[in-house]
């Protein structure tokens, strides 16, 4: 049996603003079939990162290849035909307010195929009982949870039935147990769909339920690629502080000056 190949490939890619260099020589993989995580804080280059996969920016230098085709260098015409086989949830849900529920999540097939719209909304409805939202197609985002609307994201990029699908911090801005269900529902997702997902969180808790293997970005740069057990096993210092959650010596720094001059320990 022939071995897989990996879906996605990015190679020494480098990205800057300017002359401020964002990401520098970022090399890994993302496997068939596996829920993929880039974990890193504040300003590692993250975001960047998930931009340029999915063709948002162009980088300086290196590759991103796709099914084997450079997506850095294709055409426009063909990078949008690309990306008719990806879908993409925003950490804003990014749906459209003026609109309902089900003509967001429609708005894909709409635009995307020839299909009548009676099997157009066939489809929506199959999408929102997926991601447990049977019954609010008529519904406005505004009317909805933050977690519906995060599920209603999901539907939309599920629509045109992608093989592989990008998630920008998905369970940001809700409460623990909104985000553990929004969590499970990725990895019932993969699951049932066998769906390549690319995730980027800067939470713990949801590496712990979903990922199957991580990338650790820190200052722009790749600090350590494995699996969770692999990487709290790493002895890369910014990797054991972020997953033990220890702050900056600076701001150790910061806590002692305050309780010196409040007198609060």
């Amino acid at each position: 049996m022939a071995e897989k190949q990996p879906v996605i490939v990015v190679e020494d890619l480098v990205v800057a603003y300017d002359d401020n260099v964002v990401l520098d020589q970022i090399n890994f993989s993302v496997e068939e079939g596996e829920i993929f995580v880039i974990l890193g804080g504040s300003g590692s280059g993250k975001t960047t990162l998930l931009r340029n996969l999915v063709g948002l920016m162009r980088p300086r230098s290196g590759r991103i290849l796709i099914r084997g085709k450079d997506f850095t260098a294709v055409s426009e015409d063909e990078r949008t035909e690309m990306r008719r086989n990806m879908g993409m949830c925003f950490q804003s849900s990014a749906l459209l307010g003026s609109i309902s529920v089900a003509d967001n999540v429609a708005l894909p097939l709409r635009e995307h195929t020839k299909l009548e719209e009676s099997t157009i909304d066939i489809m929506t409805r199959i999408k929102l009982e997926l991601v447990g939202l049977s019954g609010v197609e008529n519904y406005l985002p505004s009317e909805l949870s933050g977690g519906m609307r995060k599920r209603a994201g999901i539907a939309r990029a599920m629509a045109m039935d992608p093989e592989l699908i990008f998630y920008d911090e998905p369970s940001a801005g809700l409460d623990p147990i909104v985000a553990a269900g929004l969590d499970e529902l990725i990895r019932t997702m993969q699951s049932t769909f066998n769906l390549t997902s690319v995730v980027v969180t800067h939470e713990m808790e949801s590496v712990r339920i979903i990922a199957d293997r991580i990338c650790v970005l820190h200052r722009g740069r790749v600090a350590g690629i494995g699996t969770l057990d692999e990487l709290e096993a790493s002895d890369h210092p910014y990797i054991q502080q972020f997953f033990e959650r220890r702050p900056d010596d600076a701001d150790h720094e910061n806590a002692s000056y305050a309780q010196s001059l409040t007198g609060v320990e």
